[in-house]
Formats: C-alpha cells, structure tokens, sequence
C-alpha cells in the first residue's frame, strides 16, 4: 500500500498540469526579474504582442509603455521585494497567476498588492498578455 502511495505522489508530481504549473511560475519570475532589472530585452521576451498592464494607480499601460518605462537609462534603486501566496489556474491555453507582492519600506514597514498575471500559450510558448497591480491597504490599527 505505501509502495503505491508513493508511486501516486510521483505521478503526480510529474503531471503535465504541475509541468504547466512550474512553467507559469518560471514565466512570472522571468518577468518580474527583468523588470526589477530595468531589461526590456527580457521583459519582451515575456510579453504577448496585445500586452497590457493596470498600474497600482489604475493606469492602462500598453506593451509599448510598460517596455519604455522599464528603459535601463530609467532604472532606479528598489527596495527589497517579496512575493508569495501564489495560485496558478488554467485552462486550456489560458491561464491565470495570482500572487502578493510586498514592497519593504524604509524603517521595516512594507506596503502589498495582489498581482494578476494573465498568461496565453501560443506556439508552445506562455506569454504574458496582461497584468494587473491592485493595492491591499494596511490592515486598520484600533
């Protein structure tokens, strides 16, 4: 009975919807790492030509802006970013990464955002075709 067990934890373990799973992730952390890097280079590789991002503002980005802003002559020093909580969700050739991002402040605090990465397979190949950054407000002190 263990021997099955652990052949059922191997199995699905090496699903194709944990494959799809770890390469959603990869695609994600591809992103954000070229974008904390200020390396448009990188970050094209990780966006859908029809892109488009909600700023934690509200603004409507298209793929031409986002690739601007994130220009290596615009790089600014960041603070520490920390991302967990992550759900991946797909179907078909379309799926959905949610995540929360905390940003550390200066003097320990942080501010989070949940973050929604919608991704399409195309060719093989996941793409980001729209992110969206919305704010969680601090929690309320009494």
């Amino acid at each position: 009975m263990a021997m099955h067990a652990m052949i059922l934890v191997a199995l699905l373990a090496t699903s194709p919807a944990s494959a799809e799973d770890a390469a959603l992730r990869r695609l994600v952390e591809r992103f954000e790492a070229a974008r904390l890097g200020f390396d448009p280079a990188a970050l094209e590789e990780t966006l859908s030509p029809e892109y488009e991002e909600i700023s934690p503002a509200g603004a409507v980005d298209s793929r031409a802006e986002v690739l601007a802003f994130y220009a290596p002559e615009a790089k600014k020093p960041a603070p520490p970013i920390q991302s967990d909580e992550v759900a991946v969700r797909s179907a078909g050739d379309t799926a959905v990464v949610t995540s929360r991002m905390s940003v550390m402040l200066p003097g320990g605090a942080s501010r989070s955002m949940r973050v929604r990465y919608v991704a399409h397979r195309s060719g093989g190949a996941w793409r980001l075709i729209s992110t969206q950054y919305t704010p969680i407000p601090p929690a309320r002190t009494q």
